[in-house]
């Protein structure tokens, strides 16, 4: 009854345009008003939001599908010549539990109640613009793709990508019954087709954050694969007049910054750098980017793992604003295009959108870091091609050319791909690709080395599992790309079984989960050979009323270790004579124990982590090893504006022969924030990285092993990384911050009396973004 009183409440005496999520009246034409008169300031004061067309009735669909939403929602909406206008008022039974924090943009919406419209402005349900703003109106925006890959490094679990960033204007506040907000997108931050009218597809979707429910205007259930096939529409837009897209961003950094030199630390001359990015949309959805001297400086370090036991390279997120543009177009199942792979580039061109049923995308850039390609040497030239296909409903095909080629010795690597992506029966994807590189170092002519990906997936409420096989040739390389594997095949396959308790249950989700892994040597597989590297998982999982669930991960693994990569080990014999080094057998049934909560303490705090007791296999010296891993995480809000975070990875490997410690390490990273107001920031960081490593011993003997004739002595190293911020940031593009960084090195210790000083630097950016 409650419920009915507050929905009925939030509708004006002048409100007829109303549409029923529950009622799947879905096909919602808002009134176009010539001059909307909205002061975007958080409240729904203005006579012109009574006229509006009006979103209600939203059902939940986390944790209990397809029950009226507890808390409810009304979304209003109107449009103009230029803009799109949202009002929101979001009710609450006890809006003094409204989680609502100021914080930087892209950041704090996820700890916060929150408000997410999707518009699918090509009514394509395969990309949609994602616009969430939190009770106090503070911004996070992406891309909804549909079967994107989830990144390495991302905390989302959707399809989300949240790196680009578009300007539009919102604001919000916490009243006496909930909260309400009111935002504004202009039509020149969107691409959308050149017709005279427009269908847009339109979700909208709410969080209750202290409790964990999610509800939506147009229904969602996981027994559709697609979240943009379940929703709504705008019809009938017209006359929209959106600006031409011309955006002129100079930037200026300025630095001095200090090394250690020939044993003595110095500091250089100040630096400044002016550079200049510029924007200019072609159409309304084709748009042509350029760089002159770009600067690609990072705010923030990337987060430091732990590499002591680590055998490939890792993963960082892509974060420099001009390679995010447009980066969706490049998505393929293998991750043939990484930009990161440009370093320190020159300039650089990038043109993307889409024509008709066709997005396409073209990146180029001059890197004149000093790295070699194949033994190449001078700058790096990068042209990377991508065209994808919209097929029938949901489905589409691309096909993507990359080509990193030195300027000096012509050495090159070219990749060419082709993808197909089906969606059938509304909860079944299979996406498939195929893949041949040349590489070459001298630019004489090279063969073609294949890999291919295949794999096929149903999404379900209850039951949902998918499988994939991915084998690449041994010479097959991605430059422009990350793969962390070559030269082996996998396959993969995950089952999952969902029980959902009843609204108001302790006990709101439990899932079993089965995960099967296997790895191949690519000439042993088709040789009709084993896996050398095996494993099976089983993770049941928990979510209890009030946002807080638990995970285990049961596993049984198997590993070999592959005989090449120890033909110059050596094993000193009693008299100091070098033995030959024999590699152990398989490592079968080796067990691992994991447990991963998610803990909401309070409103203010949360604990979350990953604890685990595994054997593992100990890469350096071909042994087995037994790791005790804990790595908690504090999250704490005490104030509106204050955000601290403590992070704490501790890693102990012993070996399983004789129990002695191989390795321990620690990971220590503190962040605190503090929002002065939605534009001003300061940031301070800390973060040790500790690590001790014992001499390498026989895993059969345990005498001491060489690498050609040198032992492999212990190592005891440490570094502490300190960062402090002071930035201004109105909306993307516009930016002004002063930093500081030290970075220190030296034994393993908490104690920076024991290291010195290597690098440092004082730095300044002014960034202002023209739109004309």
């Amino acid at each position: 009854m409650l419920s009915l009183l507050l929905a009925t409440a939030l509708l004006l005496p002048g409100d007829t345009l109303t549409y029923s999520g529950q009622h799947q009246e879905l096909d919602v034409q808002p009134p176009r008003l010539e001059d909307p008169a909205v002061r975007v300031d958080g409240v729904l004061g203005e006579e012109i939001w009574s006229r509006a067309a009006v979103l209600k009735d939203f059902t939940q669909y986390e944790p209990v599908e397809g029950i009226a939403a507890s808390e409810p929602t009304e979304v209003r909406v109107l449009y103009g010549p230029e803009a799109i206008y949202f009002g929101v008022r979001a009710l609450d039974s006890h809006p003094d539990q409204v989680l609502a924090r100021l914080g930087e943009r892209d950041r704090s919406v996820f700890g916060d109640d929150w408000i997410r419209i999707i518009l699918d402005t090509f009514d394509d349900q395969r990309q949609g613009y994602v616009f969430y703003v939190n009770p106090l109106g503070i911004q996070t925006d992406g891309l909804w793709i549909e079967g994107m890959q989830k990144r390495r490094g991302s905390a989302s679990s959707v399809s989300i990508d949240f790196s680009p960033d578009f300007i539009w204007e919102s604001d919000g506040r916490v009243t006496s019954s909930g909260w309400e907000a009111e935002i504004r997108i202009p039509y020149v931050s969107l691409r959308f087709p050149e017709a005279p009218e427009q269908t847009w597809g339109l979700n909208v979707a709410r969080e209750v954050k202290r409790k964990g429910f999610k509800q939506s205007w147009a229904p969602l259930t996981k027994n559709v694969s697609s979240t943009l096939a379940q929703s709504g529409r705008l019809v009938g837009l017209r006359g929209l007049e959106p600006k031409r897209l011309v955006e002129l961003n100079p930037v200026t950094t300025g630095k001095r910054m200090g090394s250690m030199e020939s044993g003595a630390f110095r500091r250089g001359d100040p630096k400044i750098q002016a550079g200049l990015n510029a924007r200019y949309g072609i159409t309304r959805n084709l748009v042509l980017d350029a760089t002159a001297n770009p600067d690609f400086s990072q705010v923030e370090a990337d987060a430091s793992r732990i590499t002591v036991n680590e055998r490939f390279a890792l993963y960082f997120p892509e974060k420099r604003p001009f390679f995010l543009e447009g980066s969706e177009v490049f998505e393929t199942p293998q991750q043939l295009v990484y930009t990161r792979r440009i370093a320190d580039p020159v300039g650089g061109a990038k043109l993307s959108g889409k024509i008709g049923r066709t997005s396409l995308g073209y990146l180029g850039a001059l890197d004149e870091s000093p790295s070699s390609l194949s033994g190449g040497q001078g700058k790096a030239l990068f042209n990377l091609v991508r065209l994808r296909r919209d097929i029938g409903t949901g489905s589409t095909a691309g096909i993507l050319y990359t080509d990193r080629t030195m300027t000096q010795g012509g050495g090159y690597n070219r990749v060419v791909a082709g993808d197909v992506r089906v969606l059938f029966r509304k909860r079944y994807t299979l996406s498939t690709q195929w893949a041949g590189s040349w590489t070459s170092a001298d630019g004489s002519s090279a063969s073609l080395r294949p890999s291919i990906y295949a794999s096929v997936a149903r999404s379900g409420r209850t039951l949902s599992f998918d499988a994939s096989f991915h084998d690449m040739h041994p010479d097959f390389r991605a430059r422009s790309g990350f793969l962390t594997r070559i030269g082996e095949a996998v396959g993969t396959a995950n089952a999952s079984l969902t029980h959902y308790g009843p609204s108001g249950a302790l006990l709101e989700r439990a899932s079993l989960a089965l995960r099967v892994e296997s790895y191949f040597d690519h000439d042993e597989l088709w040789d009709g050979q084993g896996p050398y590297e095996a494993e099976i998982q089983l993770n049941p999982s928990f979510s209890f009323r009030g946002d807080r669930s638990v995970t285990v991960i049961l596993r049984n693994g198997y590993f070999q270790f592959p005989r090449d990569l120890y033909q110059d080990y050596r094993v000193e014999g009693p008299e100091g004579e070098l033995l030959p080094f024999t590699v152990p057998g398989p490592l079968e049934t080796m067990k691992a124990l994991a447990i991963m909560p998610r803990l909401r303490i309070t409103n203010s705090s949360n604990l979350n982590g990953r604890f685990y007791y595994r054997e593992m296999p100990i890469y350096a010296e071909a042994g087995r090893g037994l790791e005790l891993l804990l790595a908690p995480r504090l999250t704490l809000r005490p104030t509106t504006s204050l955000s601290l975070s403590l992070d704490q990875t501790y890693s102990r490997l012993r070996r399983r022969r004789d129990d002695s410690v191989f390795s321990t390490a620690l990971v220590s990273r503190v962040t605190s924030q503090y929002q002065f107001n939605k534009a001003v920031s300061a940031r301070a960081l800390i973060q040790y990285n500790l690590e001790e490593r014992d001499a390498l011993r026989d895993p059969r003997t345990g005498r001491p092993l060489h690498i050609g004739e040198e032992a492999v002595q212990a190592t005891d190293q440490g570094t502490v990384q300190g960062q402090f911020l002071l930035q201004y940031e109105p909306s993307p593009g516009r930016i002004f911050y002063v930093g500081y960084t030290r970075l220190m090195e030296g034994q393993a210790t908490y104690d920076p009396a024991r290291m010195d000083t290597t690098e440092d630097g004082l730095f300044v950016k002014l960034s202002y973004l023209f739109r004309l």
